[in-house]
């Protein structure tokens, strides 16, 4: 595995929380594209396939094996990031009233990550983590945390809050417009999957009654349309 490789599975393995090392990803990947492969040997050789159709079997089977599970981390990704979404909203506030009592934003970083649920809160130890434990920026950290999130939504709070750091104006007032806004736009992506919701309905229904309604109607009438023929040609 090149570095570059590694990299990228080591940022989409963090922005799906999971803690594995890209080369124990790449393992299951093969051990999965192994075990689908077997698999769909062991079937065909217990059918009496013949060796070319079993090959091609075998080869589809192996890529699906080693594709299954990229789908999986993709997905994770994206429960992980709406997730985070859901809960920035009521942490934008809880922190801008920290921050408004007089505490130091990292440390408000910590008492925030202590009052909200995973896995925002694990974000946000991070980010006390790196400032007071590994000696990083302010914002070397919340830049990790806009890289390890990649929401829009996450990358938009942490540039609002660093330049209300930077040029001293009322980080309350802006974390609390912030999070008004965080709120509209995730009511209106939650309205928008809701109108999207018949049309994959209608898909799912589609694939429910098109086969009973094939076998109960199409068949019958081929059935009887090939007997009809078969009596003239006799």
């Amino acid at each position: 595995m090149t570095r570059s490789d590694g990299e990228t599975y080591r940022a989409l393995l963090a922005r799906a929380g999971w803690s594995l090392e890209p080369e124990t990803w790449r393992g299951v990947r093969v051990v999965c594209a192994a075990f689908f492969g077997l698999l769909a040997g062991l079937s065909i050789a217990g059918a009496g396939g013949e060796p070319f159709s079993a090959g091609a079997l075998v080869a589809v089977a192996s890529a699906v094996g080693w594709t299954a599970p990229r789908a999986v981390l993709a997905r994770a990704v994206v429960m992980r990031r709406r997730a985070i979404e859901a809960q920035l909203p009521d942490a934008m506030e809880l922190l801008g009233i920290a921050i408004a009592a007089g505490s130091p934003v990292e440390q408000c970083f910590r008492e925030v990550a202590q009052n909200v649920g995973q896995p925002l809160a694990g974000e946000f130890e991070a980010v006390d983590r790196e400032v007071n434990l590994l000696g990083h920026s302010r914002d070397q950290a919340l830049g990790h945390l806009a890289q390890r999130c990649a929401s829009r939504d996450v990358s938009a709070f942490v540039t609002q809050l660093a330049l209300a750091v930077n040029q001293g104006s009322s980080i309350a007032e802006s974390l609390s417009a912030q999070a008004a806004l965080a709120r509209q736009t995730a009511q209106a992506a939650l309205l928008e999957r809701i109108r999207k919701m018949p049309t994959k309905l209608d898909v799912v229904l589609s694939f429910c009654f098109l086969p009973p309604t094939i076998a109960l109607v199409v068949v019958p009438t081929v059935a009887d349309l090939l007997k009809f023929l078969n009596d003239t040609l006799q």
